[in-house]
């Protein structure tokens, strides 16, 4: 990441001393803002790719382990009261949540999927818990 940024850097600062030397001096603070815009988006891009979801079934229990930054939160549910459910969004244009639990507990799980994946998901997990098929959390693709 930052061999990227630094290329793009010497690259707009070549391109920004050369319209200098040419009398628009005003090119060069904005290329100092454009580099500055580059270097942030990159640094979210980048700690977003360690987030994740994963799903485990085992004998007894559905494990909901999700990552986001630094924050781990697990959720275990009792395996034979677990159910999947989907709850319509705030009006059409949101998307709809894929909620595992049991209890009156439910937890959110797939909410950068498209809906037909999160409908695949559900049938999964579904499968999963009924049938004990752990390996489903690597069979979900787009």
């Amino acid at each position: 990441m930052a061999v990227v940024v630094i290329c793009f850097s010497v690259l707009a600062v070549t391109i920004s001393l050369s319209f200098f030397t040419l009398g628009y001096w005003l090119i060069l603070p904005f290329a100092g803002l454009e580099i500055l815009a580059v270097a942030a988006a990159m640094v979210v891009t980048v700690r977003g790719t360690t987030d994740y979801e994963l799903i485990t079934v085992k004998e007894q229990k559905v494990t909901i382990t999700q990552r986001q930054g630094k924050r781990t939160v697990t959720h275990d549910f009792q395996r034979y009261w677990t159910r999947i459910r989907r709850e319509r969004g705030a009006n059409r244009l949101h998307p709809t949540h894929l909620l595992v639990g049991s209890h009156g507990r439910f937890v959110a799980i797939g909410s950068v999927l498209t809906e037909e994946v999160k409908d695949k998901l559900a049938q999964q997990i579904k499968d999963a818990i009924r049938y004990h098929r752990p390996e489903v959390h690597n069979n979900v693709s787009e």
